[in-house]
């Protein structure tokens, strides 16, 4: 289960709600609050087990949560804290989107989608095309062996959101 995916699990049942922070080290967690926006728990994002979990006010629980309301956040953490955290967080996907120098009737200069890029030991080269999905590990493997064109790709990356692929 992705963190986005206990998020959205957990703001279903009424009687909580769930807010991201990040912590001074870094590490981003999930406060559940209970229906009155008070804090019951903190979940770090990279928690394995349950003694990671950090209970803020355990009277606060008992007193604001329903025993079925209990068991279904106990179950989704559970769920959760089964995933490997490598899986919690879907690998960002790319399309890159180039504006080469061929001039539309327009005056402005046309958006095309890299498909590949052709690489050699010593070489690169943009082949334009269908809107190629390009996953971040990818990207990094190219900037990689051509940290020349980093800044290249950056400035053409736009993000893939959802089930866009």
């Amino acid at each position: 289960m992705t963190t986005e995916e206990l998020i959205k699990k957990l703001k279903e049942n009424k009687r909580v709600d769930v807010v991201v922070i990040t912590a001074l080290d870094g590490v981003k967690k999930l406060v559940i609050l209970n229906d009155m926006s008070n804090p019951l728990f903190r979940l770090p994002t990279t928690a394995t087990n349950w003694l990671e979990l950090e209970v803020v006010d355990s009277q606060l629980i008992a007193d604001s949560l329903g025993k079925e309301s209990r068991e279904y956040v106990a179950e989704q953490i559970s769920e959760y804290l089964d995933t490997p955290v490598k899986d919690r967080f879907p690998e960002k996907k790319y399309r890159l989107v180039a504006n080469p120098n061929s001039l539309e009737e327009t005056g402005t200069y046309a958006s095309k989608y890299v498909a590949c890029i052709d690489d050699s030991m010593d070489s690169f080269s943009f082949v334009y095309g269908g809107p190629t999905i390009f996953s971040e590990k990818d990207l990094k493997q190219i900037e990689e062996s051509h940290p020349n064109i980093a800044p290249a790709i950056d400035a053409m990356k736009v993000e893939v959101k959802g089930d866009a692929c």
